[in-house]
């Protein structure tokens, strides 16, 4: 997962407030729920030392948000009299919880949020296609026509040279009409970045598209079988939804797959362990950050102005040259040492593929840019 969505937090001195709510709209009462939730939460962070400013922030913020659909969770986190994030989730929280801390609580929200997946969507036939793009939890929106240039399209049942002729002619058609959707496909998937290309349409017009594509878009191919009529959107929407889920899970057992093989190797490429790590992120080694729901939340790690300085002890810290702005929870210090070198972050366990049973120590690992040397 991409961080960099977190840097403004990292820049801010802090303190922070870090609200977690069900934000579930799933009952009769749900809006007085919300609004003792919030009540609960902020008596809470008062009771902590949260300024009026920040309170008054926050306030505004959850007057205004628009209710989700459904069962929901929200996020905030506010400093300095503003509100920095605000994100919805797809569920509520296992833990609803207001904090008032040096450093914001992002783990329980990275574990949360499903990773950004684009997607490309395609519906093909003779005639040519129609193009549309999906973000993450975006319904799939029409962005192009492509419309095709020639006829025949369609086959006759008949005989003789004249029939031949024309049959060859309805496949140079088609050939024609498949080789322009592809090329628009291929520039839509490199333009978005997309993980996800979703191939709807008879099963013939998506082996001709699929033939006709790039290496790049076909890898990322899938076929929607029973794709619908031409409005059917959502059939298209849970198409990408799935697609995107199974991308999530590649990409994760990838990340599972490098670190092992790197871990193997014993080149230093792969490190765990809260000491190693943090050595590491002071070094700006890190390119992924794993993160297991066990890592040592109730361990206190140092840190001081600059994201990546920290350390286990305020000793080792201020040896290392930093002057040390305070101690956090260690995944709060991880998270924002992560951000700070520009490193992925990856969680460990859980999902639809099994990635339990990856321990590593402190329930944290990393996987690196270049060889760890153990040095601050």
């Amino acid at each position: 997962m991409d961080l960099r969505f977190l840097t403004d937090l990292t820049d801010h001195p802090g303190p922070f407030a870090t609200v977690y709510l069900d934000a579930s709209r799933d009952t009769a009462d749900a809006a007085r729920q919300d609004t003792l939730r919030w009540a609960g939460a902020r008596e809470e962070l008062a009771g902590r030392g949260a300024d009026v400013a920040t309170l008054a922030a926050l306030d505004r913020a959850v007057e205004d948000a628009p209710p989700p659909a459904g069962r929901a969770g929200r996020v905030l986190v506010a400093a300095g009299g503003e509100v920095l994030l605000d994100r919805v989730t797809g569920a509520p929280p296992e833990r609803p919880s207001a904090q008032w801390s040096p450093l914001p609580d992002l783990l329980p929200l990275l574990l949360a949020l499903p990773e950004p997946t684009r997607a490309v969507v395609v519906r093909v036939d003779e005639t040519g296609g129609e193009i549309l793009l999906a973000g993450p939890e975006e319904t799939p929106a029409a962005v192009e026509q492509v419309p095709g240039r020639g006829h025949p399209v369609h086959k006759v049942p008949a005989g003789g040279p004249a029939h031949l002729n024309m049959q060859e002619r309805v496949e140079e058609t088609w050939r024609r009409n498949t080789a322009e959707v592809a090329a628009r496909v291929d520039a839509h998937v490199s333009a978005s970045g997309a993980a996800v290309l979703v191939l709807a349409g008879d099963a013939r017009s998506r082996s001709r598209l699929r033939d006709a594509l790039s290496a790049r878009a076909a890898a990322i191919a899938v076929d929607l079988e029973h794709s619908g009529g031409p409005t059917d959107v959502d059939t298209l929407a849970a198409a990408v939804r799935e697609a995107a889920l199974d991308a999530v899970d590649a990409r994760r057992h990838a990340v599972i797959d490098r670190y092992a093989e790197a871990a193997g190797r014993g080149e230093g490429f792969a490190v765990a362990g809260l000491a190693p790590v943090l050595a590491a992120l002071r070094a700006e080694q890190v390119d992924t950050l794993l993160v297991d729901g066990s890592v040592a939340r109730d361990t206190e790690v140092w840190f001081g102005g600059p994201a990546t300085a920290v350390a286990l002890t305020v000793d080792e810290l201020r040896m290392l040259g930093s002057e040390p702005v305070g101690s956090a929870p260690a995944d709060a210090v991880l998270v924002r040492a992560a951000v700070g070198g520009d490193a992925a972050f990856h969680p460990l366990g859980g999902g639809r593929t099994g990635l339990v049973g990856h321990e590593v120590s402190d329930g944290v690992a990393a996987l690196l840019r270049y060889p760890f040397v153990g040095t601050g």
